[in-house]
């Protein structure tokens, strides 16, 4: 009988040999292009319609010296929906969670599934599930992470369920970009219980000065968030949210840096978190990434682990942090990537009694389309 373990090496396998067979792209162009159902820009009404997706494994070992250690293959994400460009202007995109997992139900709920409307002038109007992108982790998508998961800082700090229903306009004028809207504290599956909670107000402002730094990209962002002090609200218990993040790019080096702080109500502590990220690209397909991030809580035990580290421990804690190494290789860019990391997580509680002091490896593939 198959096991995951050799499925998930046999999967991985396959996906790498056309990357050794041969050097042009060409087999993933065709292969990715077969995803557009139909593209016609002189279409006054449906300019494009694709099969949009994500699907992500991961094999994982995790071990603390108190807890034990844990190992595993799982899968991490599966998304499928579509996206249709209409009228030269308008957008509307759907896509499922699928819960491979557990397929008992298949169906776990809708991701990003909004519409949209762009301005000639390049303003973008969207309702529907959308992400919130504050922090540093919780402004990329995972089809796009340099790190095989998103950081403690996005675990604790981000509202990191995700998606919810809201109303947001964003652009870029010049150097500039921002964000603004306002989204429900819910966690519902569909668009039922929208603002059927309390909500949250999220304000994004970004100046790149990669010209006054001479680099090839210098973005520095501030984000706000407010939300309601309201105890029915699906969300974590944080009524102000302040992140500062700063992406700094020249050639093959680059530095990524997060410091988001939040301000807790109810029992909800007020919370301090630094993330540094630099990472050099080997070569035009290979990458290595550093992580070091610390959090700390102003209160109580109030800091959790991230996903393979809290389903071995469930221990929560005062202060974290995280040394992460990885590597990265792009077959087809972040359409088709290998991701290996070696990580080294301790936490500590209100008594400074250690609650978590291991190290973890993860080896996964990230496909999207």
């Amino acid at each position: 009988m198959l096991t995951k373990h050799k499925a998930f090496f046999l999967w991985t396998l396959a996906l790498s040999v056309p990357a050794v067979a041969q050097d042009d792209e060409s087999a993933y162009d065709k292969l990715w292009g077969k995803v557009i159902w139909y593209e016609n820009a002189e279409n006054d009404i449906l300019q494009k319609l694709a099969f949009t997706g994500r699907l992500q494994g991961d094999y994982y070992h995790f071990g603390d010296e108190t807890a034990g250690s844990l190992s595993d293959f799982g899968w991490r994400r599966f998304r499928v929906g579509f996206k249709a460009s209409l009228f030269k202007g308008i957008t509307v995109h759907s896509e499922a969670d699928l819960d491979l997992n557990n397929p008992e139900p298949l169906y776990s709920k809708l991701t990003d599934t909004y519409l949209s409307w762009t301005t000639e002038g390049g303003v973008r109007f969207k309702a529907g599930k959308q992400s919130a992108p504050f922090t540093l982790g919780g402004s990329t998508s995972s089809k796009k992470l340099y790190t095989l998961e998103r950081g403690k800082i996005a675990s604790n700090i981000w509202f990191s369920k995700e998606y919810f229903s809201g109303l947001t306009f964003s652009g870029q004028k010049n150097k500039w970009e921002y964000l603004a809207g306002i989204y429900s504290s819910d966690h519902g599956p569909e668009f039922d219980e929208a603002f059927d909670y309390g909500c949250f107000g999220l304000f994004s402002l970004g100046y790149n000065f990669k010209e006054n730094l001479e680099l090839d990209n210098a973005l520095v962002r501030m984000a706000y968030v407010k939300q309601q002090d309201d105890v029915l609200s699906q969300t974590p218990a944080h009524k102000n949210v302040t992140s500062l993040v700063a992406k700094l790019d020249k050639g093959k080096t680059h530095l990524w840096v997060d410091l988001s702080i939040s301000d807790g109500y109810g029992s909800q502590s007020d919370l301090f978190g630094l993330q540094i990220m630099p990472f050099y690209d080997i070569t035009d397909k290979t990458q290595a990434v550093f992580s070091y991030s610390h959090l700390r809580s102003a209160g109580d035990d109030d800091l959790k682990l991230n996903k393979y580290e809290k389903s071995l421990s469930g221990n929560t804690g005062k202060e974290v942090s995280e040394y992460f190494l990885g590597l990265n290789h792009f077959f087809y860019g972040h359409k088709l990537k290998w991701q290996a990391a070696l990580q080294y997580t301790e936490m500590e509680d209100v008594a400074a009694v250690s609650q978590y002091d291991g190290w973890g490896f993860t080896s996964g593939i990230r496909i999207s389309w």
